[in-house]
């Protein structure tokens, strides 16, 4: 993470190196990202990058660490609603929560994009591990589903993970056009994930 001289930066040149990193990953997965690149356009020499960062690795994991942290802030209002929505209502407004988050913020939407595509599965895993990335939040509502048996209990977890995670990433990937009708595309991410729900409900024995 930063040493304390990036902290001690003036405010606005920390948010020119930042602006500037976000870019960059949003650009390009982590193994394609040049820092060489970040500190040209920022306007400072590499050298003194290392007075903030210890490499590229320490800046990319604040970088993935600040974008999340962005990204769970403007979901918090869907997690307000936990205990109030079953899985597949909370699903609904995840998404189309999430849907909303890559429009208004579409070079930190890049960012994490990049992140699950990254070829440099140990720097992930790494990330993943050290929680910079919450990763829990789906399996969570997922278990939560189970339990209140909204869910059919033979569902296998991964296979549901893989699935609404291809899905959510179809569904927000290819409907980032300005012109698209945000109440139009909400409705149609409700009728996907319906045809999502009647897969998943449980079925009575014959």
């Amino acid at each position: 993470m930063p040493k304390a001289t990036f902290f001690n930066l003036p405010g606005k040149k920390r948010d020119l190196i930042t602006n500037q990193a976000v870019q960059e990953f949003a650009r390009h997965p982590y193994e394609g990202a040049s820092l060489s690149a970040i500190v040209s356009r920022a306007g400072i020499a590499k050298g003194s990058m290392y007075q903030y960062f210890t490499g590229k690795k320490d800046l990319y994991q604040y970088i993935i660490q600040e974008v999340y942290e962005k990204k769970r802030e403007f979901l918090k209002p869907v997690w307000e609603e936990k205990d109030r929505l079953n899985f597949f209502e909370l699903a609904s407004l995840y998404y189309r929560r999430s849907w909303h988050f890559a429009r208004k913020y579409p070079l930190h939407h890049r960012v994490t994009v990049n992140f699950w595509e990254s070829r440099d599965i140990a720097v992930r895993d790494e990330m993943l591990h050290k929680k910079e990335v919450r990763s829990t939040e789906f399996l969570e509502m997922l278990e939560a589903g189970l339990l209140s048996g909204v869910i059919s209990r033979s569902a296998d977890k991964d296979a549901v993970w893989f699935v609404y995670h291809a899905v959510a990433k179809a569904l927000i990937d290819n409907f980032l056009d300005p012109g698209v009708n945000p109440e139009s595309h909400e409705a149609y991410i409700n009728s996907v994930l319906t045809v999502l729900e009647l897969g998943l409900r449980p079925r009575k024995e014959q």
